[in-house]
């Protein structure tokens, strides 16, 4: 479930048709996305899709119109990226063959549980992780390699530009401790090493991370916890 407080930064499109269904699911979709873009049928959804971008398609199989997998079809014909969880009701699972084709990230059988609902999102969330170059710090906290952004608890952490320039040199030595000198040497090319200011930056940096992530090793510099520091497309 910890998880799932990315999705806090992310744009959902939905698509169903029955009235009760979409209200009853929006309401949880809008409590787990920043943003939620309900459709009622496949070319409302396909229209919604091209203006907004979402990050992830949740979809019924029959709607009018467009159905779900034409939708899906329509969609993967120039992104292959894109998460989608596919729905079905207990009689359409014949239609689920028709689908294996299209590189679904899950399947819910309508009418949904939330443990249901949860668990697809989570192994839909792989996809998002490869995809944007997400690193998992802890259980909490993630870093952003291709939008230089650090998550915490769900919410965007603004850092500065050195305790951002600290961040990536440990995480491009996880494997080992990289010295004082060396660290200065990268925030601070043109500047004598200066103590105080390495030390003021480990201790804001080490502030905004929701773990204590950054060790220190006596003598000789600093490393990141490599047990908390790893990729998130490794762990469930």
């Amino acid at each position: 479930m910890q998880n799932l407080l990315f999705l806090k930064t992310k744009k959902a499109l939905y698509a169903e048709d029955d009235t009760i269904s979409r209200t009853q699911m929006s309401r949880i979709l809008n409590m787990l996305f920043d943003q939620v873009y309900v459709a009622s049928d496949g070319e409302e959804a396909y229209s919604l899709y091209e203006d907004e971008s979402p990050d992830i398609l949740i979809t019924d199989i029959k709607m009018p119109k467009c159905d779900g997998l034409t939708l899906i079809r329509r969609i993967r014909q120039n992104n292959y990226t894109l998460p989608i969880i596919l729905m079905t009701s207990y009689d359409e699972r014949d239609l689920v063959i028709n689908a294996a084709n299209l590189s679904i990230d899950g399947y819910l059988v309508k009418p949904v549980e939330l443990d249901q609902l949860t668990s697809a999102l989570n192994r839909a969330m792989k996809r998002i992780y490869k995809n944007v170059g997400l690193l998992r710090l802890s259980p909490d906290s993630y870093y952003n390699t291709a939008t230089k952004e650090l998550y915490s608890k769900g919410q965007n952490v603004v850092l500065g530009i050195k305790e951002q320039e600290l961040l990536e040199l440990l995480l491009d030595n996880t494997h080992r401790t990289v010295s004082k000198e060396e660290i200065a040497h990268a925030l601070w090319p043109l500047d004598p090493i200066c103590e105080s200011a390495l030390k003021n930056t480990i201790l804001r940096l080490r502030k905004k991370l929701d773990e204590d992530l950054i060790v220190a090793v006596r003598g000789i510099g600093y490393r990141l916890d490599t047990q908390r520091a790893f990729r998130s497309d490794d762990t469930e």
